[in-house]
């Protein structure tokens, strides 16, 4: 058991190393940190606008830096309730809000963002590695669930460091930018709502390396993983539009359990229980898409 979990490690440090070298994913993740960086940018300006307005509103001069005026937007009811409905039902507005409202934005465009990065990294993975044979020198050191469930945790480990690199870079935006930003607040906000995001992305990564699995070209993986990605909220919502207290209705509230996209609320929860079983849900559910593509993979003539 002790070597099988070190082969499994060994791989993810592996499957990041390789990410890394990878121009291509470099583009992307560089696309991701430019997303953030916009986001960012993006919130600065919208909240100096609303200051500015408050200000000509109040005959009081407005500030170069936005974020003096932000304990009274947090009592704004229009913005309370625009945040409950990005965290989803249920969620804990008020709680959720002591938190630096620039962590709260930034954890939002991660968890929009990342599935994305994810879903391309992993589907390229072992098709790549098929397509060129290399997988046959992985193969002479450990098996293949090894190697499937350590790229795997490499995508979890992709997903920490570019959100870790995206949060820093937002961290000192933020404080570049803004006044009234606690930094460690801020900090701490960013790192937590990092590895909620990277959690939450999880299962993409385990649909990406499940066609990865079926699909020896790279492309053609990365094209019928996006497109299970794009339909997955589209099914969602059907499935909860046949959700009811029959037995069909049971078995769709059921096959909705499946679909990642309908934890989203869940990960905004401050109920630490709540949260954690969604947390307990996603890995799963990365397990058992990676499943799917293992079932291939375990009989492919390599």
């Amino acid at each position: 058991m002790r070597r099988f979990a070190a082969d499994v490690w060994w791989v993810a440090v592996y499957e990041l190393g390789e990410a890394a070298r990878t121009r291509l994913f470099q583009l992307v993740l560089l696309l991701y940190v430019g997303g953030m960086v916009g986001a960012t940018w993006f919130f600065v300006k919208l909240l100096q606008s609303a200051e500015e307005s408050a200000a000509d509103t109040l005959g009081v001069p407005s500030t170069a830096r936005p974020g003096a005026m932000m304990d009274t937007f947090l009592k704004n009811e229009e913005l309370i309730a625009f945040v409950g409905k990005l965290a989803g039902e249920g969620t804990n507005v008020p709680e959720l809000l002591r938190e630096p409202l620039l962590g709260l934005y930034i954890g939002m465009i991660a968890m929009a963002l990342l599935p994305a990065v994810l879903t391309f990294s992993a589907s390229g993975s072992i098709a790549t590695e098929v397509k060129s044979r290399s997988i046959r020198y992985l193969l002479c050191r450990t098996g293949r669930l090894q190697i499937g469930l350590g790229k795997l945790a490499g995508q979890l480990l992709i997903a920490l460091a570019a959100t870790l690199l995206g949060a820093a870079v937002c961290w000192a935006l933020g404080m570049t930018l803004m006044v009234g930003n606690p930094p460690a607040a801020l900090a701490l906000s960013l790192l937590e709502r990092s590895a909620r995001a990277s959690i939450w992305a999880l299962p993409f990564a385990g649909i990406g390396l499940a066609a990865s699995q079926w699909i020896p070209s790279p492309n053609g993986a990365r094209v019928v993983a996006g497109s299970v990605v794009f339909a997955m909220p589209l099914a969602a919502f059907w499935l909860h539009l046949k959700s009811g207290t029959d037995l069909l209705g049971r078995l769709a509230d059921l096959a909705g359990m499946f679909l990642a996209t309908t934890a989203w609320a869940d990960f905004w929860s401050t109920d630490l229980t709540v949260f954690g079983g969604a947390a307990v849900r996603s890995l799963v559910l990365a397990v058992v898409y990676y499943s799917v593509g293992h079932a291939v993979f375990a009989r492919r003539n390599l």
